[in-house]
């Protein structure tokens, strides 16, 4: 029965298209940010966001955003400098924009980080293009505006002209060439698709994947995953795809209030041979 109602109200929503325009972005102060954590830890994660909001230049990010918004950014940043330390990363060709493509972007609110990210791993100098695609763009919050909506906000916050969103089934997009493709959390798992609210004719990791290095020739897969289980579905699905593992490493963190569910959550860095 869900799966039916789930591909009922995918087909309205992308037929009806709604959308009011990006909303104006809440501010909300950081002050005593880990205060869901005791005395101690909240220290250790205080000095952790002031080095990276220094190395990223979040002050823009801090200065409009919810404090769940700017945790989630700040925790991506450190669960990316986890996974690939200090590696830099280069455009295919020399003077060109570094090109990475989020698959499967929700609203995108950490748009910010991911840009600063790889603006930072670029090299003096580069420029970053950054592109998020989103399958499920047209849902609607209980502010009657658009997840598309949102993610123009948080597209216009990096003040990047090269940032943009699309809602599009990525594994139809035709034409586009990156360096880095990022997908996080994707749908390696039935039950998961369908909790997120999506029809089941979507679930097809491997041609999701296959996509991925399809877009990437000679480039990189960063992957997030929720558990180690799905990890290793991930790592059965891309084995004969024609990538190497270049790292996967566990990506526990305290810098988001829902802690608690990260200990099982991996980080996979994958090359495409």
């Amino acid at each position: 029965m869900r799966t039916q109602l789930n591909a009922l109200r995918f087909s309205v929503r992308n037929a009806l298209g709604f959308r009011r325009g990006p909303p104006t972005l809440l501010q909300e102060p950081k002050t005593e940010l880990f205060d869901y954590l005791e005395r101690g830890a909240a220290k250790r994660a205080e000095a952790r966001e002031r080095e990276l909001r220094k190395r990223y230049a979040l002050e823009p990010l801090a200065a409009c955003s919810t404090r769940f918004d700017y945790r989630d950014n700040v925790y991506l940043l450190d669960a990316l400098e986890t996974i690939i330390g200090g590696e830099t990363f280069a455009a295919r060709v020399p003077g060109e924009a570094l090109r990475i493509v989020d698959v499967g972007s929700k609203n995108f609110n950490y748009a910010f980080a991911l840009e600063r990210f790889f603006r930072n791993r670029a090299g003096p100098r580069s420029e970053v293009a950054l592109l998020g695609v989103e399958l499920d763009g047209h849902v609607v919050y209980r502010d009657w505006r658009a997840r598309c909506d949102y993610a123009e906000a948080y597209v216009r916050q990096t003040e990047n002209p090269r940032v943009a969103y699309r809602v599009a089934d990525f594994c139809s997009i035709e034409g586009d060439s990156f360096d880095v493709a990022t997908l996080l959390f994707p749908f390696v798992t039935r039950h998961a698709l369908v909790r997120w609210g999506l029809p089941t004719r979507f679930f097809e990791p491997k041609r999701l994947f296959a996509k991925a290095i399809e877009c990437t020739p000679k480039g990189s897969l960063l992957v997030l995953s929720q558990t180690e289980s799905e990890r290793d579905v991930l790592l059965e699905t891309v084995a004969t795809l024609g990538v190497d593992v270049a790292a996967s490493v566990p990506i526990p963190s305290r810098l988001v209030h829902y802690h608690d569910a990260l200990t099982e959550r991996f980080g996979t860095l994958l090359r495409v041979v």
